[in-house]
């Protein structure tokens, strides 16, 4: 809760930073962050914490701790015993003895990510304003979308059922993603874990829960913490757990950059704030299409429609064989996977362009 005026001014000093990262803040009819955003940010940072962590930079450009124990004057032992209960809960980002602020992505995820926040007090409190803040203003759009209508996150296509055509591997296949990188965590689905939480999750029956992967800085960072529910993986492990995912119906996404993506989530069609953009919500530009489509061998076909309980996108009609609506498919392979006949292959289909890769950690000395 804001305790003091003092205390609402610093939040909103927070808030008007966060404004200009990646995915933004909810802003009201003013352009200000909103009072429900900024009760939010008032569970993870208190009065004493949110004066302090104004020096920080945002992830990924860290502050070492020496620096950030001058700019503050406070002794090095002492600043680091206070940041300690903040980091356990990802609220500040440390790799080692650097430090920064979270990214308003991490702010929206990290309390369903890491058991020190779901498992608190303030879990449904968090959960309840997250959901809140979420939709004023349509922040859902600003948070799926740039300005300029370029998604923020892609569709990702199940590599196991993409037809080979040459010894190019595309940046949308899983498996390309993942050998970019040489270490994973697999970390608990925030958006099914804050409709668990906030007791409105539809799938609880039908998709687990520990199915995303965090990726290189990402996952070392988020490891470093010792969260009991965050596990460290291996590059094996992580293709296996993304196989599986496929199979059991979750659509894989990613960051909408060429490289340096730093997780790979499994999203269902009802909890994720993405595929509800399409599925629920009028935004079309709500994530990115894969660069495939896919084709039916009709000769293989044998019409027993279950592409079409497969499909998320109502992208599938079935007459003698099945149909792909090219307007509605993802390229997701979702359809692909488990055809019982193997009538279904993805193909190579430009029609995103990809941005370049996103910065990679820099550490201020």
């Amino acid at each position: 809760m804001i305790e003091s005026e003092e205390h609402r001014k610093n939040l909103l000093k927070l808030a008007k930073r966060l404004k200009y990262e990646w995915y933004s803040v909810p802003i009201d009819e003013n352009g200000e962050p909103t009072e429900t955003y900024l009760e939010y940010l008032s569970l993870m940072y208190n009065p004493e914490i949110v004066e302090i962590i104004q020096a920080l930079d945002f992830f990924p450009k860290m502050m070492s701790i020496v620096r950030f124990a001058k700019k503050v004057n406070i002794y090095k032992d002492k600043l680091i015993e206070k940041l300690a209960p903040l980091t356990k809960k990802g609220f500040i980002a440390n790799l080692g003895k650097a430090y920064s602020l979270p990214s308003p992505l991490i702010l929206w995820d990290g309390p369903f990510i890491f058991k020190a926040n779901y498992g608190g007090e303030d879990a449904k409190k968090l959960a309840e304003l997250g959901l809140k803040f979420f939709y004023e203003g349509e922040y859902y759009k600003r948070w799926e979308a740039t300005a300029d209508g370029t998604p923020r996150n892609r569709i990702l296509t199940v590599s196991e059922v993409i037809e080979p055509k040459d010894e190019i591997v595309p940046v949308e296949e899983i498996y390309s993603i993942i050998d970019q990188n040489t270490e994973f965590a697999v970390v608990p689905c925030p958006c099914r874990n804050r409709q668990e939480i906030n007791g409105t999750r539809k799938c609880k029956d039908k998709y687990p829960i520990h199915t995303c992967i965090l990726l290189g800085a990402f996952a070392k960072s988020a490891l470093m913490q010792g969260d009991p529910v965050i596990r460290e993986i291996t590059k094996e492990e992580a293709k296996e757990l993304s196989k599986k995912a496929s199979e059991i119906g979750l659509v894989h996404t990613t960051d909408n950059v060429g490289k340096n993506c730093r997780l790979i989530c499994a999203c269902c069609e009802c909890c994720c704030i993405l595929l509800s953009g399409l599925t629920k919500f009028d935004n079309p530009r709500a994530i990115g299409k894969a660069n495939y489509l896919a084709y039916i061998d009709e000769d293989l076909c044998e019409a027993c429609e279950t592409c079409i309980s497969r499909c998320k996108f109502k992208a599938i009609t079935i007459a003698d064989v099945a149909k792909i609506n090219v307007d509605k498919c993802m390229g997701c392979g979702l359809c692909a996977v488990t055809c019982p006949n193997d009538a279904i292959k993805m193909k190579r289909f430009e029609r995103e362009e990809v941005p370049l890769e996103r910065e990679e950690i820099e550490i201020v000395e």
